[in-house]
């Protein structure tokens, strides 16, 4: 079991603590670890500079906290590694992937809030087509798209350089779009066009850059700004476009890279060709109108039984286009039509990002249209002020609760993760909370299990 004197030098090497806070907070916590780390907690950290806009973090995060706690368990080798890599102090687990690890971070020098993404290259040849392609990605600067600050190889504790590097990204303060979806249910469709407008312009600097997403989808668009609830305009929120593992150029992945075939991407947005590896910056043009297409209806283009590879594919080469408007009369149908020239079988179909973007602007009333393309690169999006909220709408009467929706919100506890639930005060109709319900897995086995158990009784 460690001693608090080895977590005072972790702390201190990561640079989580000077040394004088250390000592401080060890005596304050008289020998007891859940009290020193209370104390850590309640300090502001000292890599926060006196004047930064913003609330100060804690001095200690619960993602470091639990780190810590599971080392003192017996249940971590490398602490040091949880906690810092190189210049960056990890703040928050963010996701797990089948790459690697995302993190909010602290990076010290510069100082600045960054996504802090790990991923392992063990051969040379994919460190350096890695490294290519790490600097092209640097130069791609747009509004709609989370800047690529820079990458590098993460060094052991001695300053060796590992087969593992890190990226480091924009850090973009919001919601991403699979939770507010699954929070809100369909988004108002101004909304969902300019953001729109957002996202093909970030796509067409990516492109012109020679590279190609590959995974566009809702979990890889941050919403900027408040949610889309009563009183709030299109014009004060923004959309960015997250998450580059999966890039590639469009030279490479049109021309394949050996006679195995992997599937890259996510099956609900994937086109055609993309399961055929033949993608092209078409090939995001199709996933982002999927993404559209189910901001606006709470639903993916093609759903099938047990998310079934063979017939995602089959439905996205085959299947109708789906309307929008058929599944929401709310949305327009001039956008309806836009989204589903977007889903067009053919990439030459879909129209430009160009074309795209001229058509959203024209179905928008002028104060939502977004700003054209910059060629600036954004500040920081925690340091961006909000503007001031427009006077509030009047608001549909919320139904008075019932025992039914008191029902509902206890099934949600026992089968939804935190980040699922509805916001108090901000639940969708019960028809769309039922829908999300069973679309979980466990759900769906507790309703058999219970329909089983009737039968056998009726037996």
């Amino acid at each position: 079991m460690p001693t608090l004197s080895q977590l005072g030098h972790v702390l201190t090497a990561c640079k989580i603590v000077g040394a004088d806070r250390w000592a401080r907070a060890a005596k304050l916590g008289g020998g007891d670890l859940a009290t020193t780390l209370d104390v850590l907690a309640a300090f502001t950290p000292e890599w926060w500079p006196d004047g930064e806009p913003g609330e100060a973090p804690p001095g200690l995060t619960d993602y470091q906290r639990g780190v810590i706690e599971h080392w003192y368990e017996g249940g971590a080798d490398n602490v040091t590694r949880q906690l810092a890599l190189n210049n960056f102090l990890m703040l928050e687990k963010l996701g797990q992937g089948g790459q690697g690890a995302v993190f909010k971070a602290r990076q010290l020098n510069p100082g600045r809030f960054v996504a802090v993404k790990t991923l392992t290259q063990d051969t040379e040849s994919g460190r350096a087509r890695f490294e290519q392609e790490a600097k092209a990605m640097m130069k791609v600067r747009h509004p709609g798209v989370a800047r690529f600050y820079l990458y590098e190889r993460v060094r052991d504790a001695l300053g060796k350089p590992t087969d593992e590097y890190l990226i480091a990204l924009e850090y973009a303060e919001g919601t991403d779009l699979y939770r507010l979806v699954q929070r809100l249910g369909p988004i108002p469709w101004r909304f969902v066009a300019r953001w729109a407008i957002n996202l093909l312009g970030g796509l067409a600097v990516i492109h012109e850059n020679g590279f190609v997403h590959r995974d566009v989808k809702p979990a890889n668009v941050m919403v900027i700004g408040p949610p889309p609830e009563p009183g709030v305009r299109p014009s004060q929120s923004a959309a960015k476009l997250l998450d580059f593992g999966a890039v590639k150029p469009a030279a490479l992945v049109a021309a394949g890279t050996g006679t195995r075939r992997i599937f890259v991407g996510t099956r609900e947005y994937a086109p055609p060709e993309q399961w055929a590896e033949q993608v092209v910056p078409a090939s995001d043009v199709y996933a982002l109108g999927g993404t559209l297409f189910e901001a606006l209806t709470g639903r993916p283009p093609y759903e099938v039984p047990d998310r079934d590879a063979m017939l995602f594919r089959k439905a996205h080469a085959r299947a109708p286009i789906p309307d929008a408007n058929a599944h929401n009369p709310e949305v327009p149908v001039a956008l309806a039509r836009v989204i589903a020239q977007m889903l067009a079988k053919r990439p030459e179909d879909r129209g430009t990002t160009a074309e795209l973007i001229a058509e959203l602007q024209e179905l928008l009333p002028k104060e939502d249209r977004a700003e054209p393309p910059s060629e600036h690169p954004t500040r920081p999006a925690q340091a961006v002020a909000s503007p001031r909220p427009a006077p509030p709408e009047p608001a549909r009467e919320p139904d008075p609760p019932d025992a039914a929706t008191g029902i509902l919100a206890f099934i949600e506890r026992i089968y939804l993760a935190p980040h699922l639930r509805p916001a108090a005060g901000h639940e969708p109709p019960a028809g769309e909370r039922l829908l999300v319900l069973l679309r979980q897995p466990l759900v769906l086995v507790t309703i058999a299990v219970f329909v089983g158990l009737l039968l056998l009784l009726v037996v």
